[in-house]
């Protein structure tokens, strides 16, 4: 979200960064209801949780259903709906306290309709509330306002009733967020599955990959899911919806299982690419980790190598690929003060000063680095491996291929973790493979290569890729375009 100002002032006075509030395009809105109407015509009643200026439920009213609208603001006059001015997270605690094992909340409402709180960070709710808030939520956790919305609502609704959303996406695949995965794979059935372009909302001054979900309470409503992957600006999405131009999938297809009990949704991935994730991953294979946190980095290290301050250290390549210059230097008794200063931590300390690969850690593109011997490293993911396999795992790393799998299959928030990184499949090489792969590698490391640079690398890397897979030419474009146009894809 840092594209925009942090703190955005809405007509009534109020920051919308706070509130969470967006207003949704009218466009969605009328789909979403006509969807919902269309799989039930019979329904009588729906509600709207964060209801905010109504320019969600007109589609209903239109349809003779009754309308609940709660919102913790009241924005003004309700023309479609029986205002209630609540907050629907205590709304939900309410209905709960008192409850027995296994009994369901189960409101009587057909229809609800969302465009669920968006924060780009903990607001102040959360943080004053976080105990109570851990207790009702403690199947799915208390990391934002949008995934209590959703669970929520989904633990309220009767048998049958239908839920349509547009949403922050990163609950599709972020670690975090498997919980919240599982209770929608568990209690509902999901008929649509869209990403929104990312421009969607860059009239509100929001940045932010969205998604729109319909589901049905109840698992007995299964049928194909109708995909869409994300169109590349707001009319392509318009038209895409009022032509219907969806792909029709098993949901079997939109579940990739990336580890034990852990999984993620995803749209649109060719068959080659999900059977890569049948072979051993990273975090099996080799060791991949994080290390230090200063808690003030200005404090620990210098931009310059000077006395006291002499350790290579590395916290994010970001764009680079191969070669990177280290971030800065630390000072040399880090071991010293992460035994005496409580939030400087050291991890994984066997590991500091070896050789190994450095992955980005922040923004779209992924990409890995050489680290040198005598290295320190930071939060971003860090593999550790026999010098034999560092070239050419490291080739192999910044390839378009695995910037499909981590943007387009593993994660589409813009922190890619280590947790993410030992997700990544190692797919099975010939020596003669490796050895290719390697001098690519090594000759992008010794020419340091800038990132414009690096594309010539990367496009031989693909080419022995592609050839040892045997991929389709459709799946090679396919990863070929996503990489490339990763702002509008991820």
């Amino acid at each position: 979200m840092g594209r925009f100002e942090k703190t955005i002032v809405i007509e009534n006075g109020l920051d919308r960064r706070e509130l969470g509030y967006y207003s949704t395009p009218n466009f969605i809105s009328t789909f979403m209801t006509k969807k919902m109407l269309n799989i039930n015509p019979n329904g009588k009643t729906a509600l709207d949780p964060c209801v905010g200026k109504e320019e969600m439920i007109k589609e209903f009213y239109d349809s003779n259903i009754e309308i609940d609208g709660i919102d913790i603001h009241n924005h003004g006059d309700h023309f479609y709906c029986n205002f209630i001015e609540d907050d629907f997270i205590d709304f939900y605690k309410r209905n709960k306290i008192g409850l027995i094992f296994d009994q369901k909340i189960n409101l009587e409402y057909d229809y609800y309709i969302a465009n669920p709180p968006y924060n780009c960070h903990e607001v102040d709710y959360i943080k004053n509330n976080k105990k109570e808030l851990n207790n009702v939520f403690e199947s799915i956790g208390v990391h934002n306002m949008y995934s209590m919305f959703i669970s929520a609502i989904i633990d309220s609704a009767k048998d049958g009733a239908l839920i349509a959303i547009i949403s922050a996406d990163s609950f599709l695949t972020a670690r975090m967020h498997n919980p919240l995965r599982k209770q929608i794979l568990e209690e509902c059935s999901i008929h649509y599955l869209i990403l929104c372009p990312t421009s969607l909302f860059w009239e509100q001054k929001a940045d932010v990959r969205t998604c729109i979900m319909i589901l049905q309470k109840g698992k007995k409503y299964q049928k194909k899911v109708k995909t869409l992957n994300r169109p590349k600006n707001k009319e392509d999405l318009k038209n895409k919806l009022e032509e219907e131009a969806f792909i029709e999938t098993e949901l079997e297809n939109i579940v990739s299982v990336s580890g034990e009990k852990q999984f993620e949704f995803v749209i649109d991935i060719p068959s080659e690419i999900q059977d890569l994730f049948k072979s051993p991953r990273i975090g099996e294979k080799f060791k991949c980790i994080t290390g230090i946190s200063t808690g003030s980095d200005s404090k620990y290290i210098s931009k310059e190598k000077k006395e006291g301050f002499e350790i290579p250290f590395y916290k994010n390549p970001g764009t680079r690929k191969f070669f990177c210059e280290q971030d800065g230097y630390l000072t040399n008794e880090y071991l010293k003060f992460d035994k005496e200063i409580k939030n400087f931590m050291v991890r994984n300390k066997s590991y500091m000063l070896q050789e190994g690969i450095t992955c980005s850690s922040m923004g779209l593109p992924f990409s890995a680095c050489y680290l040198p011997k005598g290295s320190t490293y930071g939060v971003n993911a860090n593999i550790f491996c026999d010098k034999k396999d560092i070239w050419w795992l490291l080739a192999y790393l910044n390839s378009s291929l695995v910037t499909y799998i981590v943007r387009g299959v593993l994660i589409r928030s813009n922190m890619v973790t280590s947790g993410y990184v030992s997700k990544i499949p190692v797919i099975e090489l010939s020596k003669k493979v490796k050895d290719s792969l390697e001098l690519i590698a090594k000759e992008a490391y010794n020419k340091k290569v800038e990132p414009k640079e690096a594309c010539s690398y990367v496009k031989k890397i693909d080419e022995i890729l592609f050839r040892e897979l045997d991929l389709s030419k459709e799946t090679e474009t396919d990863i070929s375009h996503f990489a490339s146009n990763l702002q509008t894809r991820v």
